[in-house]
């Protein structure tokens, strides 16, 4: 691993710091060199939810203190996601639940579904087998700097959602719990065919116990910022206290050179150490380990989430749990 590509900026975020500490994490980064004047650069925030929810979603401050910067560099600036999994609420609804259409409108930006644009298959080698996905059009083809900013927390079906997992929502189809069982292969298919340039880790609440869309909120007022996201990926593992190597997308980033293996192959701003304020444990229900073990059968996968039997199934759960649209904002 390059030393210089595996840059990683750790910094805790004071009251009314918070554009000071974006700006600095840029310049460690030498955001110049990665962000050319005038580039198309996107921006994939983590909507796991249709509204802000602190340790779940991307903060609106994180993404405007982001925005307001890059603007120095470029106006073609767009963020993106796509709808929610089996349709559970449209990206529209997720962009109104964090502010997005009044941020879009002060500050020029367009805001992207990536459920309703135009979407091509690619396909990329991924540990000695060619992967094939659906992606939009627009991100292999119309972009020039992709940013990716998750939300790091634990996850009750892949262990972690941090730097590749955010990615999963770029896969257009409302449909894409079809390929849970082939998660790991197709979360680094897509990273390798997008080449996130930075990765923008939204600290500022970490999420422990469960996730994605709902556990203990931990505020760490932190912002990670990455010229790398395994790098990045990593250092949110080592302040989390939670061995990368458990977690079977991130053993399979390693392997394929994506991540690096040691936090001595990052060049820090600052030593990890003492960030690690909390130790975060995954704790699953019953229930949780009821949908892991759908989630790797992909005849189970086909059963529940594509064939006649889904729309009823999901109308079940719904009407058991709700959906999370069905939720009062709380911000």
């Amino acid at each position: 691993m390059n030393r210089m590509r595996n840059r990683v900026f750790v910094e805790k975020v004071e009251s009314g710091k918070l554009s000071n500490v974006v700006r600095q994490a840029l310049e460690w980064l030498d955001w110049g060199s990665l962000i050319p004047q005038g580039a198309r650069v996107f921006l994939k925030p983590n909507f796991t939810y249709p509204f802000y929810k602190p340790g779940v979603s991307t903060s609106p401050q994180v993404i405007e203190a982001l925005v307001s910067i890059l603007r120095e560099r470029t106006t073609a600036i767009f963020i993106g996601e796509s709808d929610g999994g089996s349709l559970a609420w449209s990206a529209e609804e997720a962009f109104d639940g964090h502010g997005l259409p009044e941020l879009a409108r002060r500050y020029g930006v367009g805001l992207v579904n990536l459920s309703r644009v135009a979407r091509e298959e690619a396909s990329v080698a991924v540990a000695g087998r060619q992967v094939r996905v659906v992606l939009p059009s627009m991100l292999l083809r119309e972009i020039d700097v992709f940013i990716t900013l998750p939300v790091p927390k634990v996850h009750v079906m892949t262990g972690v959602s941090l730097g590749f997992k955010n990615q999963w929502g770029c896969l257009p189809d409302v449909k894409r719990l079809r390929y849970h069982s082939e998660f790991a292969h197709v979360v680094l298919a897509v990273h390798k065919l997008l080449k996130p340039r930075i990765a923008f880790f939204d600290g500022t609440y970490f999420l422990d116990r469960t996730g994605p869309m709902e556990g203990d909120p931990v505020k760490m007022d932190l912002i990670v910022a990455a010229n790398d996201v395994g790098a990045g990926t990593l250092a949110c593992c080592e302040i989390m206290q939670i061995p990368p190597g458990r977690i079977r997308h991130l053993r399979l980033a390693m392997r394929e050179g994506l991540m690096p293996k040691k936090s001595g192959e990052l060049g820090l701003n600052q030593p990890l150490e003492s960030l690690k304020q909390h130790r975060f444990t995954l704790q699953r229900t019953l229930m949780n380990w009821v949908t892991l073990a759908i989630f790797h059968n992909s005849l189970a996968t086909r059963l529940i989430y594509d064939s006649k039997l889904a729309g009823p199934i999901h109308q079940l759960i719904y009407s058991v749990r709700g959906k999370p649209k069905d939720v009062v904002p709380q911000w």
